[in-house]
């Protein structure tokens, strides 16, 4: 097997923020590479001088009770058809951080997401798919992210959360 290792770097600094997303507690990264617990379940890269917290929401509802948020029109990456996009968070870097809920079961999700990428030109590198969640890097021309989808085990019919991170190699 042969691995990419265009974007190495970059692609390492997305993966503290969706190895966070669907877990009880989560993890920021200072400059220095350390990863550290976060309060409340966000990121911490507000600081913690009275601002608000910063990051993926800890909690995403199913979609019909979700609150939309509009996505930036130029968005690079594919979405699951029907994703209700909750959060929106441009980063340093150039980095945009989308959170979202699908009404559709994760092995659905994962399937989908796999023929989009490949449809839109972008190349899925490194990952891994466990029983009710997977995640994968993938790069393109100009842009490089990773997703992470996990199965949202409360909603009925069934749904996943969907965290993305996109930025430009």
């Amino acid at each position: 097997m042969t691995r990419l290792r265009v974007g190495l770097v970059p692609a390492l600094l997305l993966v503290p923020i969706l190895l966070s997303a669907g877990c009880g507690t989560e993890v920021s990264s200072s400059a220095d590479g350390a990863s550290t617990p976060s309060p409340a379940g966000r990121d911490a890269d507000a600081g913690d001088k009275g601002s608000e917290p910063v990051g993926t929401p800890q909690a995403v509802d199913c979609p019909e009770k979700a609150t939309e948020v509009d996505l930036p029109a130029d968005f690079p990456a594919p979405l699951p058809k029907g994703t209700v996009v909750v959060a929106v968070e441009e980063r340093d870097g150039g980095r945009t951080v989308v959170t979202g809920s699908v009404p559709a079961a994760e092995p659905d999700v994962l399937t989908e997401l796999q023929g989009a990428y490949a449809a839109a030109g972008l190349q899925l590198t490194e990952g891994e798919t466990e029983e009710r969640d997977a995640e994968s890097n993938f790069v393109g021309d100009d842009v490089i992210g990773r997703w992470g989808i996990r199965e949202l085990s409360d909603c009925s019919p069934e749904a996943t959360r969907i965290d993305l991170v996109v930025g430009t190699p």
